[in-house]
């Protein structure tokens, strides 16, 4: 079954303007309860205006959005579609709504109507989730950007959407903080069978994804697995970078070595090149 359904959608901010600005033009793709989805593209290409039109934040002007069935422009689903969809942004500041942590944390749950022992349940999971228990009692104002991130990270985890969408939410943390969160991500995914898109710009963290949709100028480049960096070509000419591995072997097929065109980690590399001594 799709969780979200994007059927030929165009955006424009400022429609019928004089200053309209077309973000997405003919979008269409689907993503599969459960799945794992990564969304990458170039700054400007569309990502951040498909996370806002994921839960209704934005409305298309063209084609339709759909969140298990429902109609994101069907005013009276918008309750549902927000509780089915949670999306953390960049910027962890414009989440932040309480002077205290726990009391940050705990803003969803009461404003979806859960039980004080219940609420109390999930912001205990969420903390743990994000590495941040012993902050609860803290100000999110005095932490930093990667601790506050975490936060925001928290506050949606314990809504327990059924699709969680990170836009850009680990681009604040430094790397032992990205690892941490995609291991909970991938740990959600994995465990709680949760439906995950994530927008990124570390292709590191895109080809842990079970799909990756390329976006470029407001439209759909490619998708698919691992496979899409044989087109190596093609993916940076839409301005992304591919992960280190896959830039290492590139050079090293340009300098004569026979190592396959979708190496991706450091693991596939290394068992490249060691097949390749061991037939010299």
């Amino acid at each position: 079954m799709s969780r979200i359904e994007f059927q030929n959608v165009g955006f424009a901010y400022n429609a019928d303007s004089a200053s309209e600005t077309r973000a997405l033009k003919n979008v269409s793709f689907s993503v599969e309860e459960g799945e794992f989805v990564a969304l990458v593209g170039h700054n400007g290409s569309g990502k951040s205006t498909v996370a806002k039109l994921m839960n209704a934040l934005l409305l298309p002007t063209e084609g339709r959005v759909l969140v298990d069935g429902a109609d994101t422009s069907d005013r009276t689903k918008v309750f549902g579609i927000r509780n089915t969809v949670g999306v953390v942004f960049q910027n962890p500041d414009n989440q932040m709504v309480a002077t205290i942590i726990e009391d940050d944390i705990a803003f969803g749950p009461e404003n979806i109507g859960l039980k004080p022992q219940e609420i109390r349940e999930r912001v205990d999971f969420a903390l743990r989730a994000v590495g941040m228990s012993e902050h609860k009692k803290g100000t999110p104002f005095r932490l930093s950007g990667g601790q506050k991130q975490r936060i925001a990270i928290a506050g949606v985890l314990a809504i327990k959407p059924k699709v969680l969408v990170l836009d850009e939410s680990t681009a604040m943390l430094d790397p032992v903080g990205r690892d941490e969160v995609m291991a909970v991500i991938e740990r959600l995914n994995r465990e709680e069978k949760m439906t995950v898109v994530m927008i990124t710009h570390f292709m590191e963290e895109a080809i842990k994804a079970d799909r990756m949709i390329v976006m470029s100028d407001g439209g759909v480049l490619m998708e698919g697995g691992k496979e899409i960096f044989e087109r190596a070509d093609e993916i940076k000419r839409a301005g992304l970078d591919l992960p280190v591995a896959g830039f290492i072997a590139e050079k090293l097929r340009k300098d004569g070595f026979d190592l396959p065109a979708a190496i991706t980690d450091e693991e596939e590399l290394t068992d490249a090149l060691c097949q390749l001594k061991s037939k010299n």
